[in-house]
């Protein structure tokens, strides 16, 4: 949406509840705009407003003064929303075409016509059942192709419409939960009215959502009507509509609708990381998949591969274990589905280029076989039958379905012949039926249509026009708008009892930035053990994250989980090692000896916290106490590498450099780590080898920076990655600032 500079200064005022201003303001617009024809209505409430400042002025005392004021600033924000509207209309090419072509069409879009029309093509189709096959076909053809273009109409008409009256909100209602109104018509308006409240909150019709939801029986309208009326919320609009905010108290003193909304906010993770995830399909499992099928596609279309029948005489055991493989990606990428994944984005997201999606409510229908667009092709094409069990049985959302009959209604011809045959006859494509119920289920009808939406979001051709739920801004309070977890409105309401959940799930997936936004709208009253616990482990990623809040303003891990540890959940000893590890990370040694030495009395046998002792003593430069923990834990794990890190690390800080030299020759073997390269090079400086401990030190730059930098580049990375970030340690050995510069001149020699 386009937004004027001036309008938005008129919502700005109007969020403060200066109404004077505000109406100043407007007025200044309207003479600004004289088309936009603000005057009648301005003046109303301009009246309105003088009549009341008068009669206060007057010292008459009004017990209704709060209520008459509230009013006039809806009324005033209404006026702003119709204006931005008109504004965006004039402004927006592709709106304005929309919103011209149907209201010019000359058709009754009263509530009352409309669910008239409605109703008479539920009685039409139900009446189709008596006409005979050759009769009812073309009535049927004719009567499905005149709804579909009323519904398209419709739903433009719905989403260009201004702010909605009470009185139209409730017919619209009634209209939405009629059992005489077909179900694919009612989710098509619940769509129609979230993508109006989404780009310009409207009271009314967000109302409207919210009692379609408490209210409906039919589950795929009620699962609509959700995501509508969370899409819908705004921002903090309960300082003009104080009544959403106590509409959403007593929602949400229900515990499913709470965990209804739990479950919406992760399934919007799982969505808005369906790039992510494509590409981990692309990278990881694709390749193994098109290696170990039995086909190729080539230009002419799939073929089948010759059998290798020298290969399968050399290698007999390699078909089975290809097979092994195949069926392991197979798993990977169902075990994907399950928890949530989008899996099915990066192929279709290439076949939304159809005709059919330049309609703008084709995104937004459920799948149905009588769709114009569709039943055409399920009468031409072969093997409709299982087609049509396909995408009615498969986890598709609707979008898919049908952009996967366009395509295979192109490829059908290509295929070989005797997979032809078997589609005929029903017995390719091996897909497991979804039961009914599972269909009917909540979560699954919310994820299905959250994927259509994020189809739209992403790659309908003129999306900038509509504000996008999957998306993130810099410019307010919080950054990712389908982190609606972190909108104000919920702050202090039964739903802060899903925060914990919903927060654990984001560190789960490295959704750091998310679980930060979360985090910061936490209140002081409910920051309890696992709430620090989560803040700490959010904070190790600061590059990844915007503390734009106060609760995190500030705060280290350390601190996080320093308090933490005032909790008696703390008794576990989680909060402990999370410090000490903290602290270490923070360099400070001394504190974190002392934290895992507690630790080491309640857990004497952890390795974990015997490895972090000895290397904090390390760090201390208490190398006796530290080998003697080293060589005990060598012995007992000679394969971890990280042991013998350390222990390298120890017994170069002690001076032992010959025995510490063979440890790090093992490591550099097939460096798993870059710092052992490092490392093995202050080894070899420190004994004498200069040149050995310049080819290790180059090793490591190189590997550290593959890309070409200038010398002076080159000489920067020395001295800031080999010498500074560990001068005390150089020192420690008795090398001098001379011998310093020495060093780096001959690093600098072996990395051209």
């Amino acid at each position: 949406m386009v937004y004027n500079e001036d309008l938005k200064q008129i919502f700005a005022l109007l969020d403060q509840q200066k109404l004077s201003e505000a109406i100043d303001m407007t007025e200044a617009y309207g003479m600004k705009f004289p088309a936009m024809n603000v005057g009648g209505r301005l003046a109303e409430i301009q009246n309105d407003y003088r009549l009341m400042a008068d009669y206060w002025a007057k010292g008459y005392r009004d017990g209704q003064l709060e209520q008459v004021y509230g009013s006039l600033l809806k009324r005033m924000y209404r006026l702003a929303a119709d204006l931005h509207l008109q504004y965006n209309v004039a402004n927006e090419p592709y709106l304005q075409r929309a919103y011209q072509r149907v209201r010019s069409a000359g058709r009754d879009w009263s509530v009352a016509a409309l669910k008239s029309r409605l109703e008479e093509f539920v009685s039409s189709v139900a009446l189709l059942q008596l006409e005979p096959p050759h009769v009812r076909e073309g009535r049927e053809t004719q009567l499905y192709a005149s709804h579909q273009q009323l519904m398209s109409d419709l739903f433009v008409y719905i989403w260009t419409s201004q702010q909605w009256s009470d009185g139209v909100a409730s017919a619209f209602e009634e209209l939405l939960l009629s059992p005489t109104v077909d179900s694919v018509d009612q989710q098509l308006l619940v769509s129609a009215i979230m993508l109006s409240a989404m780009n310009i909150f409207d009271m009314a019709k967000f109302r409207l959502l919210v009692s379609v939801y408490t209210k409906c029986t039919d589950e795929p309208v009620r699962q609509r009507a959700l995501v509508g009326w969370v899409f819908s919320l705004g921002d903090a609009q309960e300082r003009i509509f104080a009544e959403q905010r106590e509409m959403l108290e007593s929602l949400l003193d229900n515990e499913t609708v709470c965990q209804e909304l739990a479950e919406l906010q992760i399934q919007l993770l799982y969505c808005v990381s369906a790039e992510r995830d494509n590409r981990t399909i692309q990278r990881e499992i694709m390749p193994d998949l098109l290696k170990h099928n039995g086909f190729r596609i080539t230009p002419n279309g799939i073929e089948e591969k010759e059998e290798d029948t020298l290969e399968n005489i050399l290698h007999p055991e390699a078909s089975e274990q290809n097979m092994e493989r195949l069926e392991q990606s197979f798993q990977r990428m169902a075990e994907m589905q399950r928890q949530g994944s989008d899996i099915y984005f990066g192929g279709f997201s290439q076949m939304k280029r159809y005709s059919f999606f330049s309609q703008l409510s084709n995104w937004f229908v459920p799948f149905y076989q009588q769709h114009p667009e569709v039943s055409k092709l399920y009468k031409k094409m072969e093997a409709a039958k299982l087609i049509q069990h396909f995408v009615q049985a498969g986890p598709l959302c609707n979008s898919d379905r049908y952009s996967f009959v366009f395509a295979f209604q192109q490829v059908i011809d290509r295929l070989p012949a005797n997979m032809r045959e078997m589609l005929n006859h029903g017995e390719a494509l091996d897909v497991m039926p979804m039961s009914e119920e599972e269909r009917r289920q909540p979560a699954y009808l919310r994820r299905i249509y959250l994927q259509d939406l994020y189809r739209f979001f992403k790659l309908f051709p003129v999306r900038n026009i509509f504000y996008n739920p999957f998306g993130c801004r810099r410019d307010g309070a919080y950054v990712s708008e389908y982190v609606f977890f972190a909108n104000p409105v919920f702050r202090g309401t039964a739903l802060e009892r899903q925060f914990n959940r919903v927060v654990a799930f984001m560190l789960k997936r490295e959704m750091y930035a998310e679980a930060v936004e979360v985090l910061d709208s936490y209140r002081k009253e409910v920051r309890d053990y696992q709430f620090w616990m989560m803040c700490g482990h959010a904070l190790k990623h600061k590059l990844e994250v915007m503390v734009s809040g106060e609760c995190l303003a500030g705060l280290t891990p350390a601190v996080c989980y320093a308090t933490a540890m005032t909790f008696p959940e703390a008794a576990d000893h989680k909060a402990l090692a999370s410090y000490a590890k903290a602290i270490f990370q923070d360099g400070q040694y001394e504190e974190a000896g002392r934290a895992y030495a507690e630790l080491l009395e309640t857990y004497p046998d952890n390795k974990n916290y015997q490895l972090n002792y000895s290397a904090t003593l390390v760090n201390l430069s208490r190398y006796e106490e530290a080998l003697k923990l080293l060589y005990k834990l060598n012995y007992e794990y000679p394969e971890n590498k990280n042991v013998t890190r350390v222990l390298a690390r120890a017994l170069t800080g002690d001076g032992r450099y010959e025995q510490a030299g063979r440890l790090y020759a093992q490591l550099c073997e097939q460096p798993a780590d870059m710092s052992d390269l490092l490392n093995a090079g202050y080894c070899q400086w420190f004994s004498g080898n200069m040149e050995e401990a310049a080819k290790c030190f180059a090793a490591y730059l190189k590997g550290k920076y593959p890309e070409t930098a200038s010398q002076t580049q080159r000489r920067e990375r020395i001295w800031s990655d080999v010498i500074e970030s560990e001068q005390s340690y150089i020192l420690q050995h008795g090398i001098s600032r001379t011998e310093c510069h020495l060093m780096g001149d001959l690093i600098l020699y072996h990395t051209f």
